[in-house]
């Protein structure tokens, strides 16, 4: 099973998953599916943590604070984990949830710093973001070509800069997470694994999480 998880997606296996992003977030922006690739193709940006200020506070205690907070506001993803971008490297965990199923959170720590050493290529990257723009175009007609065009322009696109979610999409996906290698979340956790997700036409079916 960790030779057909590691191995690539199929094109219809990447449009399955892109078009159900796409239709479960109507509220999504094209800086939205950005980020939702990028993620997938290159985990959580190290300098996230400079950037919101918590290269002081020890990741542990931020997400031990994040399920306080969801607790407090009984705030909860039904969802433990799911996929993330086109390249099935990474996977989103929420934190209360995987919490309240008696995984440490230490671990979900540790995984989310070793995760950097299964980071994508930007080549693989870019010719993703060429099939969600065809793709999203067709789901999305109210998107135009020329808007890709504007928001590659803004963000220095050959860079490949790392991008926050814009304000309604975060408004809409309240829940705390962290987004780490699917190869290690599934090593660790294989009672989570759902090839189906990844592989919806091999003949099985489940549901995520």
């Amino acid at each position: 099973m960790q030779t057909e998880r590691e191995s690539s997606l199929t094109q219809k296996e990447k449009l399955f998953l892109l078009t159900k992003f796409v239709e479960d977030h109507p509220e999504a922006e094209i800086q939205d599916f950005y980020k939702w690739l990028y993620y997938g193709e290159f985990g959580m940006e190290e300098s996230s943590l400079i950037m919101t200020g918590r290269q002081s506070i020890p990741e542990l205690h931020v997400v031990l604070s994040e399920i306080k907070k969801e607790e407090t506001e009984n705030t909860e993803s039904e969802l433990i984990w799911e996929p993330m971008g086109l390249a099935a490297r990474f996977v989103k965990v929420y934190v209360t949830k995987y919490f309240h199923m008696d995984c440490p959170v230490k671990r979900l720590v540790n995984l989310l710093e070793r995760s950097p050493a299964f980071r994508g290529a930007r080549m693989s990257f870019k010719l993703d973001w060429n099939l969600l723009k065809e793709t999203a175009l067709e789901l999305r007609p109210e998107l135009t070509r020329r808007d890709f065009i504007n928001f590659e322009e803004r963000i220095n696109f050959h860079q490949l800069p790392a991008m926050p979610y814009t304000d309604g999409y975060a408004e809409k996906n309240p829940f705390a997470y962290r987004v780490v290698s699917q190869k290690l979340f599934f090593d660790y956790f294989p009672e989570f694994e759902d090839n189906s997700v990844f592989h919806p036409f091999s003949g099985n079916e489940s549901i995520i999480g």
